[in-house]
């Protein structure tokens, strides 16, 4: 009887043998897959990073806010008549000797361009998906497309040029960007009258 169930066993070890065996190969090719890529994700790969904060400069030197950033609540726009939005903060400068426009971050400068709603606009790319938008600037502009800057450099001088609001006078209207939204500018810079 020894005999006869050793011949049953061999028989199903011939029949499926293959099978058993191809499982077990698969099994063990999946189980060094998943081992040799988890050890490798373990493994630090990763470019650094700088982990060092980003600390923006002022767009003006000595600013004062005419009127602050607002998605939520309309605000009355003098020159057009009408409530609207306002997704950027408009700055004057307290010292009428300097008017210079400055780049906030270093970055590189996207566009100048002039229309007749904004006036003159400079847009600057920064690290980390910023994006900052100075508008109603004058003509005498530092700086062109493609050009490096350095935070706190002039790019420009404040101006009326923009005509959506031109009864406010001489000032910078700024917009910042994160990730191509726009954001509230007062929570990266530091302005003191808030």
């Amino acid at each position: 009887m020894e005999n006869n169930e050793k011949g049953k066993f061999m028989s199903i070890v011939k029949r499926y043998g293959y099978y058993a065996l191809a499982f077990v190969l698969i099994l063990g090719i999946t189980l060094s897959v998943v081992f040799t890529s988890t050890k490798k994700s373990n493994t630090k790969t990763d470019i650094p990073t700088d982990t060092q904060p980003i600390v923006f400069g002022l767009p003006i030197s000595s600013p004062s806010v005419l009127k602050w950033y607002s998605d939520t609540e309309l605000m009355y726009n003098e020159t057009l008549k009408q409530w609207e939005s306002h997704k950027g903060i408009d700055l004057i400068s307290t010292n009428p000797d300097n008017l210079d426009v400055l780049a906030v971050l270093d970055g590189v400068v996207a566009s100048v361009e002039t229309n007749y709603e904004y006036g003159t606009c400079i847009t600057i790319n920064h690290t980390d998906g910023f994006v900052s938008k100075y508008y109603s600037l004058a003509d005498d502009i530092s700086v062109q497309a493609t050009d490096k800057v350095s935070k706190g450099s002039k790019i420009g001088t404040i101006s009326q040029s923009g005509a959506n609001e031109s009864k406010v006078g001489n000032h910078l209207h700024f917009e910042l960007y994160k990730d191509n939204q726009k954001v509230d500018p007062a929570n990266y810079l530091s302005l003191e009258n808030k």
